[in-house]
């Protein structure tokens, strides 16, 4: 009889890696007579194995890569979020009222030469009010409002025209609202801490004049406003008014020859609403819409997959790119992160240890972090000055009863948290937050990771084999193996059925972390009928070292010698 050379697929069992075997055809049974028992007594049958390297079985592929000489887990992607955005806010303006006054002429003093007189001005304070409601809940507090702010005084002097050809406004002194940053003065100066907007002349030609000021920011503290958060709304008033001046007649402008006694003078204010285009102050804004794709772990090697692998992987780094659109604004953005790990229906999450920041002191606005258990000592090029930020649950992404199927990655609580910002625009596309990550993770395992392999050799049945009782299967070997992992290797036979076995003793052999030239024998006793294969269990466990696997680690086998005793026995 001249067993199958797949029968001797039980050196398989010696590694947690495949292995490729050849069986000599040098025995043969056949002239043993079948009518009887006979014993077979540790028939040793020779086989050849090729050395084992760990570049053929772990081999580059999109997420397995080799870089500086180490294996490592390798996945990029970029992101965005939904654009940031407050929405408008409309200030609403209360109606002003016309003053019509009737001023007494005042003749000129001697020495006021060209002057025939002129007529003091002054009107009793209006009150203007600003208000808004419906404003954002993002907004905190207000510092300081942006917008087109227009105010116009307008001037009628009844029948003036009758009177002389032209009159000069003097000395005006305009009250207009506290704090505001004009842009247009109408020639005048103002003075933004008491609202006064000081002129001193302008020529009427006929019997009506406008002066017009606008303003595109205005200082809540010093306007004396109120901002409600409670309520979103937030409300100014104040004085708006002529607060003096004069009227100026020239002597060679009178019409009649003389000044009359009195003008009648009629004031009105245009004081609008307006948009916000912008404010200063509080902001807390939570930032929606984040898109990251799942990271797909499917296409890992079956060496990584087996079911009862559990992987701890040695200080991963996951590397990040963001933008701060908000920059420009004086913002800061902050969020934490968590990677969720997807075994079947089963979801594991691992965070960050604490959120980190997104500043706003960077000329480009691009800020780099590295996320990992320890601050590592080399990185890559682009992210040399990437802050680090402590994620030590990290390296247990991977772990769990076999591989994950995916990773999924969240920003957690992403945000502009409660701060002060300059001049924000409202009502328009801020921007997104949007970058690139880099997951790189040595294939180091960490103590106590596990890598389960497994895998079934079968295939030997024959007539022959049927009629043969094993009791003693013993496979020795000579094992050396600079993988950084200590090795448990068991078996147990399949019968023709394809059903395990388990009449039978089965003794492991323990291969220790880092050992040279150990002899193991694998002892499988009891009583062997109808077998058809083996199947055959590795489990590689990591000490403390955690170094990171090499496409030069190997494991040789030598001196194999895998040895049978039994009987072999068939019925007349």
């Amino acid at each position: 009889m001249t067993p199958r050379h797949n029968y001797f697929y039980l050196g398989l069992s010696l590694a947690c890696l495949a292995m490729s075997s050849c069986v000599d055809d040098n025995y043969d049974l056949s002239d043993i007579d079948t009518t009887v028992k006979v014993d077979i007594d540790h028939l040793t049958i020779p086989i050849n194995l090729d050395e084992i390297l760990l570049k053929n079985i772990l081999k580059e592929s999109d997420q397995i890569k080799i870089i500086d000489n180490q294996y490592m887990v390798t996945e990029d992607g970029t992101f965005n979020t939904a654009p940031i955005e407050i929405g408008a806010v409309n200030i609403s303006s209360r109606q002003l009222s016309s003053f019509e006054i009737t001023i007494p002429f005042v003749p000129a003093a001697v020495s006021a030469l060209g002057e025939a007189g002129h007529f003091e001005i002054s009107t009793p304070a209006q009150q203007f009010n600003f208000s808004a409601v419906g404003i954002p809940a993002e907004i905190t507090s207000v510092d300081a409002i942006g917008g087109d702010l227009s105010f116009e005084f307008m001037f009628d002097l009844q029948g003036i025209s009758a009177v002389a050809g032209k009159v000069e406004f003097c000395d005006l002194v305009l009250q207009l609202p506290k704090g505001l940053t004009l842009v247009e003065t109408d020639g005048g100066t103002y003075d933004a801490a008491t609202g006064e907007l000081s002129i001193a002349s302008k020529t009427l030609i006929g019997e009506r004049m406008s002066l017009n000021f606008r303003a595109n920011r205005a200082d809540f503290n010093v306007l004396g406003a109120d901002f409600d958060y409670d309520s979103h709304s937030m409300s100014v008033s104040g004085d708006i008014c002529v607060k003096s001046g004069r009227i100026v007649i020239p002597s060679d402008n009178l019409i009649a020859g003389a000044a009359p006694a009195n003008l009648k003078l009629v004031v009105s204010y245009a004081v609008p609403g307006f948009p916000l285009t912008s404010f200063s102050g509080g902001v807390k804004y939570d930032i929606s819409g984040v898109n990251i794709s799942d990271v797909d772990l499917s296409g890992l090697p079956d060496v990584l997959s087996q079911g009862g692998t559990d992987i701890s992987l040695d200080n991963p780094c996951i590397y990040l790119s963001l933008n701060n659109p908000l920059q420009p604004y004086k913002a800061i953005a902050r969020t934490g992160m968590t990677i969720t790990s997807h075994h079947g229906q089963n979801a594991e999450p691992y965070s960050l240890d604490n959120p980190f920041t997104i500043g706003n002191d960077h000329a480009d606005g691009i800020y780099t972090f590295c996320l990992s258990p320890v601050n590592p000592a080399n990185r890559p090029a682009e992210f040399a000055s990437a802050e680090h930020v402590a994620f030590s649950s990290l390296g247990r992404v991977l772990s769990g009863n076999g591989l994950p199927s995916s990773l999924s990655i969240s920003l957690d609580n992403p945000c502009l948290p409660d701060q002060k910002v300059i001049d924000l625009p409202l009502g328009v596309d801020l921007g997104a937050v949007s970058g690139n990550y880099l997951f790189r993770a040595p294939i180091a395992l960490a103590e106590g990771s596990t890598i389960v392999y497994a895998d079934d050799a079968t295939g030997w049945g024959s007539e022959d084999l049927d009629n043969m009782t094993i009791t003693e299967l013993n496979i020795l070997a000579t094992v050396e193996c600079d993988i950084p992992v200590a090795l448990d290797i068991t078996a147990y036979p399949i019968d023709a059925d394809g059903n395990q076995i388990n009449n039978v003793r089965i003794e492991g052999v323990h291969i220790a972390d880092g050992s040279q030239a150990q002899e193991v024998n694998i002892r499988i006793t009891g009583a062997i009928t109808r077998l058809d294969g083996i199947h055959y269990e590795a489990v590689a466990t990591a000490g403390a070292a955690g170094a990171a696997l090499s496409p030069d680690m190997n494991i040789r086998v030598s001196k194999l010698r895998p040895t049978v005793s039994g009987y072999y026995q068939k019925e007349l």
